[in-house]
């Protein structure tokens, strides 16, 4: 354990120098042009099979940082040569490289054949699970993926989420879910855990309702417990659920929350990596904004990555219109350009890192 914790905690120190140094960088010489940080704060879903003209164009002119992959945008032979085509365009436009990231959890949720060979919760030591993020790793990689959104940090409480989580108790999940995350660091792919700050206790799922979360300010904070050794073991990446949380104080969409992102992710558990959204296209978030609003309402909390989402006849407009926000808030001062500056440089130490 001494070891393994050695191992991540010498990665962390990496990432954060080098995210230090980006920082400097960054101020240091000619800013880039809003257009250009905006951009690099967007990872999208693919509407297709194929990529548009347009959706290659927008990778070149840099208003994409990343794709976010679906089983509906490859076929039997998997992503390799559309994932070679999406970084292509990015190189073509003198961008720097995508994030091409999956959901490739194990059990139910998984884009690809291959490892995770077992569900989560069949993960029962942390032997096993560091093992199947390491195989998990080794087949992403071989498609050119560098992002698993994985492994899942909430709490089996009997919600919707159960049958996805690694147990029923904090400490099986902090034991399993970060050894799983472990082994994908090993195999050079970006962890995320999630869905911060849990939801464990969400009896409808974000994706498809309006969800707000009950459960007691003692039994949130107890399901925090995978989230911190997850931090301190130097996981790369967090996301931030859409979820309502009122005894957090936490009244809108988490991911679209300061006191969820600045307050409690970043200041009380000292967190440092790159945040990203869950999808800010459904019903959890649409009530309360739409999702190019969203989006600005997210970078401003101290998200550094949005995921617009949207269905496959909505999620180019989902992305064109949070990009165009974005921009939009910082030329008329209703977002801070630092802010945008922080996220993007966080993005480009993360990119580095690959």
């Amino acid at each position: 354990m001494r070891r393994y914790i050695s191992i991540i905690t010498a990665a962390c120190v990496v990432a954060v120098t080098a995210l230090a140094a980006t920082g400097a960088d960054a101020r240091a010489v000619a800013q880039p042009s809003v257009l250009r940080m905006a951009g690099q704060l967007m990872l999208v879903r693919m509407p297709r099979r194929f990529p548009s003209a347009e959706f290659l164009a927008r990778i070149r002119r840099g208003e994409i940082g990343g794709v976010v992959l679906y089983d509906d945008n490859y076929g039997a032979s998997g992503p390799t040569l559309l994932v070679r085509q999406l970084q292509r365009a990015a190189a073509q436009g003198g961008q720097p490289r995508l994030l091409i990231a999956i959901d490739q959890e194990g059990g139910s949720v998984q884009r690809l054949p291959g490892p995770p060979t077992i569900a989560p919760s069949e993960m029962t030591t942390a032997a096993v699970a560091q093992a199947q993020g390491r195989e998990t790793a080794r087949n992403l990689r071989g498609y050119g993926i560098d992002v698993d959104f994985a492994p899942v940090l909430d709490v089996g409480r009997g919600g919707f989420i159960t049958d996805r989580t690694f147990g029923d108790t904090p400490a099986d999940v902090a034991t399993r879910a970060v050894a799983f995350a472990h082994g994908l660091a090993l195999g050079g792919v970006v962890a995320t855990a999630k869905h911060f700050p849990g939801l464990g206790y969400a009896r409808a799922n974000t994706d498809n309702k309006r969800t707000i979360i009950s459960a007691s300010a003692p039994q949130l904070n107890a399901d925090l417990l995978p989230y911190k050794r997850a931090i301190s073991g130097g996981v790369p990446m967090v996301m931030v659920s859409t979820a309502v949380y009122p005894r957090f104080g936490i009244h809108v969409p988490a991911a679209c929350s300061p006191t969820a992102v600045t307050q409690l992710l970043r200041e009380r558990l000292g967190f440092r990596g790159v945040v990203v959204t869950d999808t800010l296209y459904s019903p959890a978030v649409n009530a309360y904004k739409s999702t190019p609003q969203a989006a600005v309402a997210a970078i401003a909390a101290g998200v550094d990555i949005v995921l617009p989402g949207g269905s496959t006849r909505t999620s180019d407009a989902m992305s064109e219109g949070a990009y165009r926000a974005i921009v939009a808030a910082v030329k008329s001062g209703a977002l801070p350009r630092s802010t945008v500056a922080d996220a993007y440089a966080r993005v480009l130490a993360l990119k580095r890192s690959l």
